[in-house]
């Protein structure tokens, strides 16, 4: 199968939805299918390449969140799904729904993938309430995805969201999914030594990282426990600030995958404050390392759904009941180290490897229609 991946910014590598499509293009490569993408240059070489598009007023925005949109040149997607069985769309930005409208002229079936909720934009932008979120979810549902004839949809809470819209698509739930070098992460035997808690993500709006500040400064351990920021963003200097109100030195930094592997290994929990996630990659990602984690909940966070008792979970934004589960966990080893086994066997279920079969399905059955 001739496989098109449409994506603005497919080399980034801190993007989790750039790093998902990654990780899907090698597995697809792996079952023996051609795959081409088309996408910006920006640390890479496409196949077919575009320029950046600068979109006035969100320029300086855009930018401070790393990610760089595709300019949606009409003659490099023709050419590009002219070569293609299936397209696949994976952003809900001009150039994902200008080459699923050329997909439908040529015949060419397209499915897009569920990747960004409003709010993850909306609150970036400071403007996230329910008239500029139920805007986005029209303009995805009419526009983005129009000529879509499926979605995949990484939890069942996202295909629930999709269906209370009204999306017309067949709608598939299909994981991001964990790569194996997770699951087979080493991790330290004991507890503690320091007790270590993780937190990764972008140091932006959507991320409240802020929660876990303001939970360490009443947890009953704070002395004892090292916290660890794996990321980069707008906030830094922000979380900078409120990193000294703690005990304990903090440590912000950017880490690379291997460096991040590392971290996984010695830490004891992670951490996940957003109120607003399709899936919440790098979370699962610690959970398969076998990082316990404590996890918000809120109506948007699909990421909760991976909480496997009522101590992986906190109210989202609600520091004081975060700062009442770390401590539980300080508090309950035995528990915190059979927790540790419970999470790396169920993340076995949730790898990439077996996300892509179930993608590489619901393509055959797109090719069929």
């Amino acid at each position: 199968m001739r496989i098109l991946i449409v994506i603005d910014d497919f080399f980034n590598k801190s993007n989790g939805m750039c790093i998902s499509t990654q990780r899907f293009a090698h597995e697809f490569k792996k079952a023996g299918h051609e795959v081409r993408i088309v996408s910006c240059n920006d640390n890479g070489k496409a196949d077919y390449s575009l320029p950046e598009l600068m979109v006035p007023f969100f320029r300086k925005i855009i930018a401070k969140e790393g990610y760089h949109l595709a300019w949606p040149k009409t003659i490099v997607l023709k050419k590009a799904v002219a070569w293609a069985d299936v397209v696949a769309i994976e952003t809900p930005f001009p150039v994902s729904w200008r080459a699923a409208k050329v997909a439908k002229k040529m015949g060419k079936p397209a499915y897009g993938t569920f990747h960004i909720y409003p709010g993850n934009i909306t609150e970036t932008l400071h403007i996230n309430n329910h008239f500029f979120n139920n805007f986005f979810m029209y303009f995805f549902k009419n526009i983005s995805f129009r000529n879509c004839l499926a979605m995949q949809c990484p939890t069942e809470k996202v295909k629930q969201q999709l269906e209370k819209y009204h999306f017309k698509q067949k709608l598939f739930v299909i994981s991001n999914g964990i790569t194996e070098k997770f699951i087979q992460n080493p991790h330290k035997q004991e507890i503690g030594h320091p007790f270590t808690i993780l937190c990764i993500g972008r140091f932006s709006r959507e991320k409240h990282q802020e929660v876990l500040f303001k939970a360490m400064q009443t947890v009953k351990h704070n002395q004892e426990i090292k916290l660890i920021f794996a990321g980069k963003g707008p906030l830094k200097q922000e979380y900078e600030k409120l990193a000294e109100t703690l005990p304990n030195k903090v440590i912000m930094q950017f880490f690379t995958p291997e460096q991040l592997c590392k971290a996984m290994s010695k830490a004891d929990l992670v951490v996940h404050c957003a109120d607003v996630e399709v899936e919440g990659m790098a979370c699962m990602e610690a959970f398969a390392a076998r990082c316990v984690p404590i996890i918000a909940n809120s109506p948007l966070s699909s990421t909760a759904s991976y909480a496997l008792t009522e101590h992986n979970l906190f109210p989202a934004g609600d520091s004081q009941k975060l700062a009442k589960q770390i401590d539980y966990w300080y508090e309950h080893p035995t528990e915190l180290k059979k927790m540790r086994q419970t999470y790396r066997e169920y993340a076995k279920n949730l790898t990439v490897r077996k996300s892509a079969e179930k993608a590489l399905n619901m393509m055959r059955e797109l090719e069929k229609k």
